[in-house]
């Protein structure tokens, strides 16, 4: 009798009349939902009290109780949009003090994951991962859910990463990758879930690459590969999803396939000049210099002051010798760090290589009044004045020109002397310097006899300060010359114009 009575039950479940009439009821709340929220922000002169009456009249209606709870996170979400997120979270927060029996829990999760998610944006996580945690345990096939909670874990794992918990960070980025993949399982279309996972897999990857895990990186970052093309495959038109892909293809150094996202990229975000900037670098990579110019020069009529891009066009200019070009960059690049000299170093750089040399011999003694140190301005001041026929002015240059290499070569024999007296007080902390020369490393046991670094150490900085000083004297010996990259001539009367700018004027 007993199976009988399952049979029927099971039967009546199937029944084609009952899955019509729940088909009926559920498109009858939609619309009837629909409805309120069309009418509730008007039927009141305050939409809180068009609300307000809306939902009173479903609580009274048995068959629509349900949609009232619909209409109340409405209401949250109506808040929102008016950007007054205290009154959102108070009616979300009201839920928790009504009945559980009168709201199922799959509105509770609903309302757990918006409050989750206001919080989050807040930046208050604590909070955002409490109402996450409750989202999840009313209802543990949201998906919504999950990936808010996830995205808890994910933030808990970059905070543990900026303090170097690298162990926390990773068990927290494993946690939150498990809760993307959770939440993809019970939405297999859920594109928040599988962006999210994308990207915790791309962190993961940079922490195992910094960690020098190659194994544990190459894994990520080919997941994290793998969740963007699946998401490409359902949004091939999002330029973020594009965007990933081809930074991480660029990162694995599959240039045709990065090339490919790219300009798949370029075609959606035609006027990003960071695009532009990222595949002009990576056509420059593979020695296309034209389409990497094409692609700088875009960059920079739609942001104008990005410096790498500024800087890469002025050496692009000077490798083609085409001074006049590389001047209008690099004196962009002055007016926006005004306190940096390399650029008008080498504004003046290019007037010599166009033999303008009394507008160089301008420039160089603007950059030598505000940087009256600058061995660079000052060595260029001693030749172009020779050039020039300015002997008063050289012999100037030359008196400045000398004494800021010896102030230099001082400090230089200053800074050896702290090394090597840092050096000894480490020695001696480390158990003194007998000990060590005996073959004693520090405190301890006795180890086999260890090799003298310690001396190897301050011969070398001594060394470099008998260098400075060499190069000091040699510099005053060649009349403060100072020698650059040179095609074939080494003369120091050589002609200017034959001569290579120097790789330390040289954008890097």
């Amino acid at each position: 009798m007993l199976v009988v009575d399952q049979f029927v039950e099971a039967v009546m479940e199937e029944d084609e009349l009952k899955k019509a009439h729940k088909e009926y009821r559920s498109k009858a709340k939609h619309l009837v939902l629909q409805a309120a929220k069309l009418i509730a922000p008007k039927i009141e002169k305050d939409f809180v009290a068009g609300f307000d009456y809306i939902i009173e009249m479903l609580q009274k209606s048995h068959n629509y109780m349900d949609v009232a709870s619909d209409m109340q996170i409405s209401k949250a979400i109506y808040f929102l949009k008016q950007k007054n997120s205290k009154d959102a979270k108070d009616s979300l927060i009201a839920f928790e003090k009504q009945d559980n029996n009168e709201i199922d829990a799959t509105t509770m999760s609903r309302a757990y994951t918006n409050l989750c998610f206001i919080y989050f944006l807040e930046g208050n996580i604590k909070e955002a991962d409490k109402y996450g945690t409750k989202a999840i345990q009313s209802d543990r096939y949201n998906a919504k859910a999950l990936v808010n909670k996830g995205n808890c874990e994910m933030n808990k794992a970059y905070a543990y990463e900026e303090k170097e918990k690298y162990d926390e960070a990773r068990e927290h980025f494993t946690m939150a990758k498990e809760l993307y993949m959770e939440g993809i399982g019970v939405e297999a279309d859920c594109i928040e879930a599988i962006f999210n996972l994308g990207l915790c897999c791309k962190s993961m990857a940079h922490l195992e690459h910094m960690l020098q895990n190659d194994l544990d990186y190459q894994k990520n970052i080919r997941a994290a590969l793998q969740a963007f093309e699946k998401l490409y495959s359902i949004m091939p038109d999002s330029p973020e999803c594009n965007y990933n892909i081809a930074v991480i293809y660029d990162e694995l150094q599959k240039t045709k396939k990065a090339s490919v996202a790219y300009q798949r990229l370029i075609a959606l975000v035609k006027t990003d000049a960071g695009v532009l900037a990222r595949y002009g670098s990576l056509l420059a990579r593979e020695d296309d210099e034209a389409a990497a110019y094409e692609n700088h020069h875009e960059s920079y009529k739609f942001f104008p002051v990005d410096m790498e891009v500024i800087s890469w066009l002025g050496a692009y200019f000077v490798k083609s010798e085409m001074y006049e070009k590389a001047m209008e960059y690099f004196q962009k690049a002055a007016q926006i760090q005004p306190k940096e000299v390399k650029w008008r170093l080498m504004v003046a750089s290019c007037y010599r290589r166009i033999g303008s040399y009394q507008l160089a011999l301008r420039t160089y003694e603007e950059i030598e009044k505000s940087h009256p140190d600058n061995l660079e301005c000052l060595n260029y001041l001693v030749r172009l004045c020779k050039e020039l026929g300015m002997k008063d002015k050289k012999e100037e240059y030359q008196s400045k020109l000398a004494r800021a290499e010896q102030e230099q070569a001082k400090l230089a024999s200053m800074r050896t002397m702290q090394d090597v007296s840092s050096m000894h007080a480490q020695q001696e902390f480390n158990g003194g310097g007998s000990r060590r020369d005996e073959g004693y490393v520090g405190y301890g046991e006795f180890h086999a006899r260890a090799p003298e670094t310690d001396s190897l150490m301050q011969q070398g900085q001594m060394d470099a300060a008998a260098e400075v000083a060499r190069a000091v004297a040699e510099r005053q010996a060649a009349g403060g010359a100072k020698k650059v990259i040179s095609k074939a001539k080494k003369e120091e009367d050589d002609d200017w114009g034959d001569e290579e700018l120097g790789e330390d004027l040289l954008p890097m």
